[in-house]
């Protein structure tokens, strides 16, 4: 772990820069990131958000250039240009949606324009957005024709809300994806080889760094791909084992400002 060779901060979103229930940084987190890009530091964001449900208040906050996306399977740039994206394959795709149909799980795929949902479109509301009637509105409901595929490619993101045990017995059965658990009521289901890693990997290409640049925050399953790989990988306190056991340093929670605190302590800021 050697903080001389930090040159990049890459931070998840949601429970690790912002805690559930709120939709901006805290002063501290802010004031933090701020100070490290003025210290000559790049700032990444990296979620497993879709670019449409980003807090607005990051571009407020954050000269970010390019943000990582739908867990690493879409790269864009501040103004929501797409720079990279990496579909799930129609197999994998067709599979879900008939386990979800079979199973009345909400389902719904993070496309590249938007968030559309294929199967129980009032449950998928009720665990993504929590019933929030603004974020809803967000959402397309294709559950009786399922074509936006047809028109916009194969889905960049999953995510289901439903039954737990019922969700992750269907997980069992298809190892090469990655069902991790969100904040937001439902699981992130992703490819193993596609991950929030690539999306910090075409930064490092573009930038001429290596990992060992990077030190990474996150607090869910879908942050250990570039938790693992970082210098220096932190999972806030409010992380689950599965994550904390790949960090070379566990921090404050989100709530908190695990975050700020880290890059304080570190000499960062």
């Amino acid at each position: 772990m050697n903080v001389d060779k930090i040159k990049m901060i890459v931070c998840d979103i949601d429970n690790t820069l912002i805690p559930s229930g709120s939709e901006q940084l805290s002063e501290r987190n802010r004031n933090a990131l701020q100070t490290a890009l003025a210290n000559g530091y790049d700032v990444m964001i990296n979620t497993g958000r879709h670019y449409t449900f980003l807090q607005p208040t990051l571009f407020e906050d954050l000269p970010m250039d390019i943000i990582g996306t739908i867990n690493g399977a879409c790269l864009v740039e501040r103004d929501g240009t797409v720079l990279e994206t990496h579909p799930l394959p129609t197999e994998y795709m067709n599979r879900i949606i008939s386990f979800a149909q079979a199973n009345d799980i909400g389902l719904g795929f993070k496309f590249v324009d938007h968030v559309v949902t294929y199967n129980a479109h009032q449950k998928f509301v009720d665990g993504y957005v929590n019933g929030d009637p603004v974020k809803a509105q967000l959402l397309i409901d294709d559950t009786a024709k399922r074509t936006h595929h047809l028109e916009y490619g194969n889905p960049l993101g999953t995510f289901l809300v439903g039954d737990e045990d019922v969700i992750m017995n269907f997980a069992k059965e298809i190892p090469d994806l990655v069902f991790a658990w969100s904040s937001l009521k439902g699981f992130d289901v992703f490819l193993h080889s596609i991950n929030k890693s690539l999306t910090v990997e075409a930064v490092l290409k573009e930038k001429g760094y290596t990992w060992e640049n990077v030190i990474a925050f996150g607090d869910a399953g879908n942050d250990t791909p570039f938790i693992r790989k970082a210098g220096i990988g932190v999972a806030l306190g409010n992380a689950k084992d599965d994550v904390r056991q790949y960090a070379d340093i566990v921090a404050d929670t989100c709530a908190n400002d695990g975050v700020a605190k880290v890059l304080e302590e570190l000499g960062i800021v």
